[in-house]
């Protein structure tokens, strides 16, 4: 995609995006209850739609100069660029939902920007997102590493897995998806469970360096 073409489709999006702010939900609900509403990515509204991260994912403060800097100082070196025996894949759930919008809540905003910090300079080819809260989530992200934005479609996620690994192979791409999409395509990448998602949104990013279908790491951070 030429980065006219890229600019243009990002622009429609933004619109979509501020479109999706202003429109209410007309879900009923009982008197005095909070309104609850799943998106397309399969998130769940309400106003504590947030799961802690798993005491076992690592701090992270970023991924910068070809590696993860965790925040203890530890570096965990990635593939270079360019080296076709691996891609790597990162995952992380969209941010918070607001209970009354089809859109993010303030906290979700707040996350997205700091998915968007963490990754700024990760150099990712390829950002797939799903759902409105997805699409809002991962577009700060793709902007900063002028990567191509794609919107993913539950049905086909692992086929537009498989592709991405043929067609991106020595590169760093983003998946943003609903807990059900990236525990699914975390099982297709390493061939078993690694890691148990949270379901609903948790500060959780996954790094996957995959050498084939059903061989790869998985490490799980938090930021």
């Amino acid at each position: 995609m030429t980065h006219s073409k890229l600019f243009i489709v990002l622009i429609l999006l933004t619109i979509n995006v501020l479109a999706c702010k202003n429109e209410p939900t007309n879900t009923p609900q009982e008197q005095g209850a909070a309104p609850i509403q799943a998106d397309s990515a399969g998130q769940v509204a309400s106003a504590t739609n947030h799961v802690a991260a798993p005491s076992t994912a690592k701090p992270i403060n970023a991924v910068v100069n070809g590696s993860i800097q965790l925040k203890d100082g530890t570096q965990i070196a990635l593939p270079k660029d360019g080296d076709k025996s691996s891609i790597v894949v990162f995952f992380a759930t969209p941010g918070a939902k607001s209970p009354e919008m089809t859109a993010l809540s303030n906290e979700g905003v707040a996350q997205a920007g700091r998915l968007t910090r963490t990754l700024a300079s990760a150099k990712l080819s390829v950002v797939w997102a799903e759902g409105n809260t997805g699409m809002q989530s991962a577009l700060g992200t793709a902007k900063e590493n002028a990567a191509e934005f794609n919107l993913l479609e539950p049905a086909t996620s692992n086929e537009t897995l498989k592709e991405t690994l043929h067609n991106q192979m020595g590169k760093k791409v983003l998946f943003v998806a609903s807990p059900a999409i990236i525990s699914d395509l975390l099982v297709q990448l390493a061939g078993k469970q690694v890691v148990q998602v949270p379901s609903g949104y948790s500060p959780v990013l996954y790094c996957a360096t995959v050498r084939a279908m059903g061989d790869a790491d998985v490490l799980e951070m938090s930021y």
